[in-house]
Protein backbone atom coordinates (compact mmCIF):
# COMPACT_ATOMS: atom_id res chain seq x y z
CA UNK A 1 0.00 0.00 0.00
CA UNK A 2 1.23 3.77 -1.03
CA UNK A 3 0.72 6.77 0.84
CA UNK A 4 -2.18 7.72 -1.66
CA UNK A 5 -4.09 4.52 -0.32
CA UNK A 6 -5.05 1.59 -3.25
CA UNK A 7 -5.05 2.48 -6.96
CA UNK A 8 -8.53 3.25 -8.72
CA UNK A 9 -10.11 -0.49 -9.02
CA UNK A 10 -7.95 -1.96 -6.38
CA UNK A 11 -9.55 -3.91 -3.37
CA UNK A 12 -9.84 -1.90 -0.03
CA UNK A 13 -7.90 -4.24 2.51
CA UNK A 14 -9.89 -2.96 5.94
CA UNK A 15 -6.95 -5.62 7.65
CA UNK A 16 -4.41 -4.03 5.85
CA UNK A 17 -4.97 -0.60 7.24
CA UNK A 18 -5.67 -1.04 10.40
CA UNK A 19 -2.61 -3.03 10.50
CA UNK A 20 -0.57 0.04 9.60
CA UNK A 21 -2.37 1.82 12.01
CA UNK A 22 -1.37 -0.01 14.70
CA UNK A 23 1.98 -0.37 13.16
CA UNK A 24 2.29 3.54 13.00
CA UNK A 25 0.56 4.30 16.67
CA UNK A 26 2.93 1.74 18.43
CA UNK A 27 6.27 3.82 17.05
CA UNK A 28 4.70 7.04 18.60
CA UNK A 29 3.69 5.51 22.14
CA UNK A 30 5.61 3.07 24.68
CA UNK A 31 2.79 1.31 26.00
CA UNK A 32 5.03 -0.14 28.87
CA UNK A 33 5.74 3.38 30.26
CA UNK A 34 2.56 5.02 28.93
CA UNK A 35 4.18 7.85 27.27
CA UNK A 36 4.27 9.50 24.00
CA UNK A 37 7.18 8.58 21.77
CA UNK A 38 8.99 12.00 20.45
CA UNK A 39 8.04 12.24 17.23
CA UNK A 40 4.71 12.76 18.73
CA UNK A 41 5.09 15.29 20.89
CA UNK A 42 6.94 17.85 18.08
CA UNK A 43 3.94 19.78 17.33
CA UNK A 44 3.59 20.50 20.80
CA UNK A 45 7.03 21.65 21.20
CA UNK A 46 6.74 23.96 18.34
CA UNK A 47 3.57 25.74 20.01
CA UNK A 48 5.18 26.22 23.18
CA UNK A 49 8.31 27.57 21.17
CA UNK A 50 6.06 29.83 18.86
CA UNK A 51 4.20 30.99 22.48
CA UNK A 52 7.26 31.33 24.76
CA UNK A 53 10.08 31.86 22.46
CA UNK A 54 11.90 28.89 24.47
CA UNK A 55 11.60 25.45 25.82
CA UNK A 56 13.81 23.90 28.63
CA UNK A 57 14.58 20.25 27.93
CA UNK A 58 15.43 17.58 30.78
CA UNK A 59 16.44 14.74 29.75
CA UNK A 60 16.57 12.25 32.49
CA UNK A 61 19.08 9.13 31.95
CA UNK A 62 18.16 6.25 34.25
CA UNK A 63 19.71 2.82 34.79
CA UNK A 64 20.08 1.05 31.49
CA UNK A 65 17.51 -1.94 30.63
CA UNK A 66 20.24 -4.40 30.65
CA UNK A 67 21.10 -3.66 33.88
CA UNK A 68 18.54 -3.95 35.79
CA UNK A 69 16.70 -6.87 33.36
CA UNK A 70 20.07 -8.84 34.33
CA UNK A 71 19.33 -8.44 37.80
CA UNK A 72 15.69 -8.34 38.55
CA UNK A 73 14.00 -9.01 35.25
CA UNK A 74 12.25 -6.94 32.25
CA UNK A 75 8.64 -7.07 34.76
CA UNK A 76 10.62 -5.06 37.72
CA UNK A 77 12.27 -2.40 34.92
CA UNK A 78 8.72 -1.52 33.35
CA UNK A 79 7.43 -0.74 36.47
CA UNK A 80 10.57 1.09 37.69
CA UNK A 81 9.89 3.02 34.79
CA UNK A 82 6.28 3.46 35.45
CA UNK A 83 7.24 4.66 39.50
CA UNK A 84 9.15 7.00 38.22
CA UNK A 85 7.20 8.79 35.54
CA UNK A 86 4.39 8.56 38.27
CA UNK A 87 6.89 10.31 40.49
CA UNK A 88 7.45 13.10 37.97
CA UNK A 89 3.89 13.66 37.71
CA UNK A 90 4.06 14.26 41.70
CA UNK A 91 6.59 16.60 41.37
CA UNK A 92 4.78 18.54 38.92
CA UNK A 93 1.74 18.25 41.66
CA UNK A 94 3.86 19.76 44.43
CA UNK A 95 5.02 22.79 42.16
CA UNK A 96 8.77 20.79 42.44
CA UNK A 97 8.28 20.19 38.87
CA UNK A 98 6.87 23.02 36.32
CA UNK A 99 4.37 21.04 34.59
CA UNK A 100 5.79 20.10 30.72
CA UNK A 101 5.65 17.55 28.31
CA UNK A 102 6.66 14.09 28.98
CA UNK A 103 8.13 11.51 26.24
CA UNK A 104 10.49 9.05 25.60
CA UNK A 105 12.94 9.64 22.59
CA UNK A 106 11.47 6.25 21.37
CA UNK A 107 9.57 3.35 22.26
CA UNK A 108 11.36 1.18 24.86
CA UNK A 109 14.14 3.99 25.69
CA UNK A 110 16.45 4.35 28.97
CA UNK A 111 15.52 7.99 28.67
CA UNK A 112 12.61 10.17 29.78
CA UNK A 113 12.21 13.79 28.22
CA UNK A 114 10.51 16.49 29.87
CA UNK A 115 9.84 19.93 27.91
CA UNK A 116 9.27 23.05 30.34
CA UNK A 117 8.54 26.61 28.67
CA UNK A 118 10.98 28.87 30.16
CA UNK A 119 7.65 31.25 31.26
CA UNK A 120 7.71 28.70 34.29
CA UNK A 121 10.25 30.71 35.75
CA UNK A 122 7.37 33.12 37.12
CA UNK A 123 9.47 36.26 37.22
CA UNK A 124 12.85 34.82 38.52
CA UNK A 125 15.37 36.78 38.71
CA UNK A 126 17.82 33.70 37.67
CA UNK A 127 18.81 33.71 33.87
CA UNK A 128 17.23 31.13 31.80
CA UNK A 129 20.35 29.18 31.91
CA UNK A 130 20.60 29.67 36.01
CA UNK A 131 17.14 28.92 36.44
CA UNK A 132 17.97 25.52 34.02
CA UNK A 133 20.94 24.53 35.98
CA UNK A 134 19.40 25.02 39.32
CA UNK A 135 15.88 22.76 38.18
CA UNK A 136 18.09 20.06 36.63
CA UNK A 137 20.41 19.89 39.63
CA UNK A 138 17.28 19.21 42.33
CA UNK A 139 16.06 16.52 39.33
CA UNK A 140 19.33 14.91 39.49
CA UNK A 141 19.13 14.64 43.53
CA UNK A 142 15.67 13.05 42.79
CA UNK A 143 16.38 11.08 40.48
CA UNK A 144 19.50 9.62 42.88
CA UNK A 145 16.98 9.58 46.11
CA UNK A 146 14.61 7.42 43.64
CA UNK A 147 17.04 4.91 42.30
CA UNK A 148 18.35 4.83 45.66
CA UNK A 149 15.16 3.23 47.02
CA UNK A 150 14.74 1.17 44.94
CA UNK A 151 17.98 -0.21 43.71
CA UNK A 152 20.68 -1.95 45.74
CA UNK A 153 24.15 0.17 44.98
CA UNK A 154 22.20 2.44 42.63
CA UNK A 155 25.38 4.59 42.32
CA UNK A 156 26.96 2.62 39.86
CA UNK A 157 23.96 3.46 37.48
CA UNK A 158 25.59 6.58 37.00
CA UNK A 159 21.97 8.10 36.37
CA UNK A 160 21.81 12.15 35.88
CA UNK A 161 19.74 14.61 34.28
CA UNK A 162 21.03 16.62 31.50
CA UNK A 163 19.80 19.57 30.40
CA UNK A 164 19.41 22.27 27.38
CA UNK A 165 17.78 25.51 26.78
CA UNK A 166 15.80 25.06 22.69
CA UNK A 167 15.21 28.76 21.40
CA UNK A 168 13.23 29.14 18.06
CA UNK A 169 14.31 29.95 15.24
CA UNK A 170 11.67 30.58 11.87
CA UNK A 171 14.85 29.73 9.98
CA UNK A 172 15.39 26.46 11.53
CA UNK A 173 13.38 23.32 11.39
CA UNK A 174 11.48 22.25 14.85
CA UNK A 175 12.70 18.97 14.44
CA UNK A 176 16.32 20.19 14.06
CA UNK A 177 16.26 22.25 16.81
CA UNK A 178 14.54 19.78 19.03
CA UNK A 179 17.17 17.01 18.53
CA UNK A 180 20.12 19.30 18.54
CA UNK A 181 18.87 20.15 22.54
CA UNK A 182 18.47 16.45 23.00
CA UNK A 183 22.13 16.00 21.71
CA UNK A 184 23.49 19.23 24.21
CA UNK A 185 21.24 17.51 27.23
CA UNK A 186 22.99 13.75 26.49
CA UNK A 187 26.19 15.66 26.26
CA UNK A 188 26.01 17.16 29.76
CA UNK A 189 24.31 13.77 31.38
CA UNK A 190 27.85 12.62 29.79
CA UNK A 191 29.72 15.78 31.35
CA UNK A 192 28.89 14.52 34.51
CA UNK A 193 29.16 10.88 34.67
CA UNK A 194 33.08 11.38 33.51
CA UNK A 195 33.00 13.99 36.51
CA UNK A 196 31.18 11.12 38.60
CA UNK A 197 33.78 8.57 37.48
CA UNK A 198 36.70 10.86 37.96
CA UNK A 199 36.10 11.40 41.21
CA UNK A 200 35.23 7.37 42.05
CA UNK A 201 39.02 7.20 40.73
CA UNK A 202 40.22 8.96 43.38
CA UNK A 203 37.94 7.32 46.25
CA UNK A 204 39.57 4.37 44.71
CA UNK A 205 43.48 5.37 44.44
CA UNK A 206 43.12 6.08 48.72
CA UNK A 207 41.41 3.15 49.02
CA UNK A 208 44.48 1.23 47.20
CA UNK A 209 46.51 3.84 49.18
CA UNK A 210 44.89 2.78 52.70
CA UNK A 211 44.79 -0.92 52.06
CA UNK A 212 40.78 -0.21 53.28
CA UNK A 213 39.11 -2.83 51.25
CA UNK A 214 35.82 -5.01 53.08
CA UNK A 215 36.47 -8.67 53.30
CA UNK A 216 33.16 -10.41 53.14
CA UNK A 217 32.60 -14.42 52.44
CA UNK A 218 29.31 -16.25 51.23
CA UNK A 219 29.05 -19.23 53.05
CA UNK A 220 28.62 -22.13 50.23
CA UNK A 221 26.27 -24.83 52.15
CA UNK A 222 26.27 -28.47 52.25
CA UNK A 223 22.67 -29.06 50.84
CA UNK A 224 22.60 -32.82 51.74
CA UNK A 225 24.57 -32.26 55.32
CA UNK A 226 22.43 -28.84 56.09
CA UNK A 227 26.07 -27.22 56.87
CA UNK A 228 28.17 -24.93 55.55
CA UNK A 229 31.42 -26.29 53.70
CA UNK A 230 33.37 -23.18 52.43
CA UNK A 231 33.21 -19.92 51.63
CA UNK A 232 33.39 -17.38 48.66
CA UNK A 233 35.72 -14.70 49.13
CA UNK A 234 34.25 -11.08 48.10
CA UNK A 235 35.56 -7.65 48.08
CA UNK A 236 33.53 -3.80 48.34
CA UNK A 237 34.75 -0.46 49.18
CA UNK A 238 34.05 1.13 52.65
CA UNK A 239 31.39 2.28 53.85
CA UNK A 240 30.31 5.44 52.50
CA UNK A 241 32.86 5.20 49.73
CA UNK A 242 30.68 5.36 46.98
CA UNK A 243 32.21 2.17 46.39
CA UNK A 244 30.51 -0.53 48.03
CA UNK A 245 29.01 -2.44 45.31
CA UNK A 246 31.82 -5.08 44.40
CA UNK A 247 30.54 -4.37 40.15
CA UNK A 248 31.02 -0.15 40.70
CA UNK A 249 34.53 -1.14 42.19
CA UNK A 250 35.74 -3.11 39.78
CA UNK A 251 34.60 -1.52 36.98
CA UNK A 252 36.28 1.42 38.08
CA UNK A 253 39.53 0.15 38.68
CA UNK A 254 39.35 -1.52 35.02
CA UNK A 255 38.43 1.55 33.58
CA UNK A 256 40.91 3.85 35.50
CA UNK A 257 44.21 0.62 34.85
CA UNK A 258 44.11 0.00 38.62
CA UNK A 259 42.45 -3.76 38.52
CA UNK A 260 45.88 -5.46 38.84
CA UNK A 261 46.84 -3.53 42.41
CA UNK A 262 43.21 -3.71 43.34
CA UNK A 263 42.92 -7.74 42.60
CA UNK A 264 46.22 -8.45 44.65
CA UNK A 265 45.02 -6.13 47.53
CA UNK A 266 41.42 -8.43 47.92
CA UNK A 267 42.63 -11.77 47.41
CA UNK A 268 45.62 -10.69 50.53
CA UNK A 269 42.74 -9.42 52.62
CA UNK A 270 40.74 -12.20 51.93
CA UNK A 271 43.40 -14.58 52.96
CA UNK A 272 44.45 -13.01 55.71
CA UNK A 273 40.74 -12.63 57.40
CA UNK A 274 40.75 -16.75 56.76
CA UNK A 275 43.70 -17.07 58.26
CA UNK A 276 43.06 -14.67 61.34
CA UNK A 277 39.60 -16.32 62.21
CA UNK A 278 41.21 -19.75 62.09
CA UNK A 279 39.11 -21.18 59.11
CA UNK A 280 39.63 -24.45 58.03
CA UNK A 281 37.15 -24.99 55.45
CA UNK A 282 37.46 -23.99 51.98
CA UNK A 283 38.16 -20.78 50.61
CA UNK A 284 37.00 -19.84 46.94
CA UNK A 285 39.22 -16.79 45.69
CA UNK A 286 37.89 -15.37 41.98
CA UNK A 287 40.31 -14.33 39.50
CA UNK A 288 40.13 -11.96 37.12
CA UNK A 289 41.02 -11.85 33.77
CA UNK A 290 43.57 -8.79 34.42
CA UNK A 291 45.54 -11.74 36.48
CA UNK A 292 46.72 -12.94 33.00
CA UNK A 293 48.69 -10.02 32.80
CA UNK A 294 49.60 -10.12 36.31
CA UNK A 295 53.60 -11.35 36.70
CA UNK A 296 53.55 -10.84 40.01
CA UNK A 297 50.60 -13.93 40.34
CA UNK A 298 51.73 -15.58 37.47
CA UNK A 299 55.18 -16.26 39.56
CA UNK A 300 53.89 -17.56 42.22
CA UNK A 301 52.51 -14.76 44.54
CA UNK A 302 49.48 -16.24 45.63
CA UNK A 303 51.31 -19.17 46.55
CA UNK A 304 54.05 -17.76 48.89
CA UNK A 305 50.81 -15.43 50.22
CA UNK A 306 49.04 -18.82 51.45
CA UNK A 307 52.16 -20.16 52.65
CA UNK A 308 53.23 -16.98 54.75
CA UNK A 309 49.94 -17.31 56.58
CA UNK A 310 50.11 -20.75 57.06
CA UNK A 311 47.55 -21.20 55.49
CA UNK A 312 47.13 -25.10 54.07
CA UNK A 313 47.01 -24.52 50.02
CA UNK A 314 44.34 -27.77 49.90
CA UNK A 315 41.93 -25.42 51.51
CA UNK A 316 42.19 -22.70 48.88
CA UNK A 317 39.77 -22.84 45.53
CA UNK A 318 41.02 -20.92 42.63
CA UNK A 319 37.61 -19.20 40.70
CA UNK A 320 37.70 -18.70 37.02
CA UNK A 321 35.01 -17.99 34.53
CA UNK A 322 35.01 -20.18 31.54
CA UNK A 323 35.07 -16.95 29.51
CA UNK A 324 38.17 -16.11 31.25
CA UNK A 325 40.18 -19.66 30.86
CA UNK A 326 38.94 -20.21 27.75
CA UNK A 327 40.26 -16.64 26.00
CA UNK A 328 43.40 -16.88 28.19
CA UNK A 329 43.52 -20.64 27.59
CA UNK A 330 47.55 -21.49 27.60
CA UNK A 331 48.70 -19.05 29.96
CA UNK A 332 45.73 -20.29 32.77
CA UNK A 333 46.46 -23.69 31.87
CA UNK A 334 49.91 -23.30 33.11
CA UNK A 335 49.20 -21.13 35.95
CA UNK A 336 46.28 -23.56 37.20
CA UNK A 337 48.41 -26.87 36.73
CA UNK A 338 51.30 -24.76 38.97
CA UNK A 339 48.91 -24.40 41.72
CA UNK A 340 47.52 -27.83 41.39
CA UNK A 341 50.99 -29.05 41.87
CA UNK A 342 50.95 -26.81 45.51
CA UNK A 343 47.21 -28.50 46.25
CA UNK A 344 45.27 -25.59 45.05
CA UNK A 345 41.90 -26.67 43.87
CA UNK A 346 40.17 -24.89 40.74
CA UNK A 347 36.29 -23.81 40.09
CA UNK A 348 34.45 -22.68 36.66
CA UNK A 349 32.31 -19.85 37.41
CA UNK A 350 29.48 -18.90 35.43
CA UNK A 351 28.79 -22.37 33.88
CA UNK A 352 25.68 -21.72 31.80
CA UNK A 353 25.80 -18.08 31.27
CA UNK A 354 26.29 -18.16 27.62
CA UNK A 355 29.95 -19.00 27.08
CA UNK A 356 29.70 -22.59 27.86
CA UNK A 357 32.89 -24.10 26.22
CA UNK A 358 32.80 -27.84 27.23
CA UNK A 359 36.56 -28.67 25.78
CA UNK A 360 37.90 -25.92 27.40
CA UNK A 361 36.15 -27.30 30.91
CA UNK A 362 37.09 -30.65 29.57
CA UNK A 363 41.15 -29.30 29.58
CA UNK A 364 40.89 -27.81 33.04
CA UNK A 365 38.50 -30.39 34.73
CA UNK A 366 38.01 -28.75 37.98
CA UNK A 367 37.20 -29.79 41.29
CA UNK A 368 33.90 -27.80 40.83
CA UNK A 369 31.38 -26.43 38.21
CA UNK A 370 29.22 -23.45 39.94
CA UNK A 371 25.95 -23.26 37.77
CA UNK A 372 25.33 -19.80 37.14
CA UNK A 373 22.21 -17.72 39.37
CA UNK A 374 20.24 -17.09 36.27
CA UNK A 375 19.60 -20.78 36.01
CA UNK A 376 18.89 -21.21 39.78
CA UNK A 377 16.01 -18.56 39.39
CA UNK A 378 12.49 -20.45 39.92
CA UNK A 379 14.00 -23.37 38.45
CA UNK A 380 11.70 -25.30 40.39
CA UNK A 381 8.71 -24.50 37.67
CA UNK A 382 11.02 -24.36 34.55
CA UNK A 383 11.60 -27.87 33.45
CA UNK A 384 14.06 -26.54 30.59
CA UNK A 385 16.52 -25.27 33.42
CA UNK A 386 16.02 -28.74 35.37
CA UNK A 387 16.81 -30.41 32.44
CA UNK A 388 19.59 -28.42 31.71
CA UNK A 389 20.76 -28.67 35.12
CA UNK A 390 20.88 -32.98 34.64
CA UNK A 391 22.89 -32.98 31.83
CA UNK A 392 25.53 -30.92 33.68
CA UNK A 393 25.06 -32.84 36.81
CA UNK A 394 25.76 -35.92 33.91
CA UNK A 395 28.51 -34.11 32.69
CA UNK A 396 30.63 -33.36 36.26
CA UNK A 397 29.66 -36.71 37.24
CA UNK A 398 32.22 -37.79 34.82
CA UNK A 399 34.84 -35.64 35.16
CA UNK A 400 34.58 -36.25 39.08
CA UNK A 401 33.26 -32.64 39.67
CA UNK A 402 30.91 -31.00 42.06
CA UNK A 403 28.44 -28.61 41.47
CA UNK A 404 27.62 -25.06 43.42
CA UNK A 405 23.92 -23.51 42.47
CA UNK A 406 24.55 -20.12 42.77
CA UNK A 407 21.92 -17.90 43.68
CA UNK A 408 19.67 -19.85 45.55
CA UNK A 409 16.78 -17.14 47.34
CA UNK A 410 13.51 -19.20 48.64
CA UNK A 411 12.87 -22.65 49.68
CA UNK A 412 11.17 -23.47 46.52
CA UNK A 413 14.56 -23.42 44.63
CA UNK A 414 16.51 -25.10 47.44
CA UNK A 415 13.99 -27.96 47.94
CA UNK A 416 14.41 -28.66 43.89
CA UNK A 417 17.84 -28.46 43.50
CA UNK A 418 18.10 -31.10 46.13
CA UNK A 419 15.93 -33.34 44.60
CA UNK A 420 17.81 -33.10 41.76
CA UNK A 421 21.08 -34.21 43.38
CA UNK A 422 22.92 -30.81 43.80
CA UNK A 423 25.25 -30.87 46.82
CA UNK A 424 26.40 -27.77 47.26
CA UNK A 425 24.70 -24.29 47.08
CA UNK A 426 25.19 -20.85 47.78
CA UNK A 427 22.71 -17.37 47.63
CA UNK A 428 21.03 -14.75 49.89
CA UNK A 429 18.68 -17.99 51.28
CA UNK A 430 21.27 -19.82 52.80
CA UNK A 431 23.24 -16.74 53.71
CA UNK A 432 24.57 -13.36 52.60
CA UNK A 433 27.94 -11.96 52.33
CA UNK A 434 29.60 -11.03 55.93
CA UNK A 435 32.44 -11.04 57.50
CA UNK A 436 34.21 -14.34 58.11
CA UNK A 437 33.47 -14.21 61.98
CA UNK A 438 29.97 -14.29 61.41
CA UNK A 439 30.13 -16.89 59.32
CA UNK A 440 32.23 -19.01 61.14
CA UNK A 441 30.04 -18.78 64.78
Amino acid sequence: MNDRGPAAGEPFDAASMRAEWLQSRARLHDNAVGLPTLPAVVDDVRRQLEDFGSVALLAFALATERQVEETWGWQFYDDLIRDFVAGLRALEGRGELPPGLLCVPAVRSDEILCFVPTSARNGSDLSPQEWLRSLASRMDTYVSTFLGDRLTAADRYSSHVGQALIHFDPKVRVERAVYRGLNEARGEVYRRTANAEERGTEILRGILADESVVSLFQPIHDLVEDRVTGVEALSRGPAGSGLEDAERLFSLAEKAGLVIPLERLCRRRSLEAAARAGWGRLVFLNLSPAAAQDTDFLEGRLVREVLNLYLDPRQVVVEVTERTYAENQELFSRVLGELRKEGFRVAVDDLGSGYSNLSALADIKPEFLKFDHLFTKDIHRNRIKQDLLGAILSFAMKMDTQVIAEGIESIDELEALRRLGVQLGQGYFLGRPAPIEVVAS
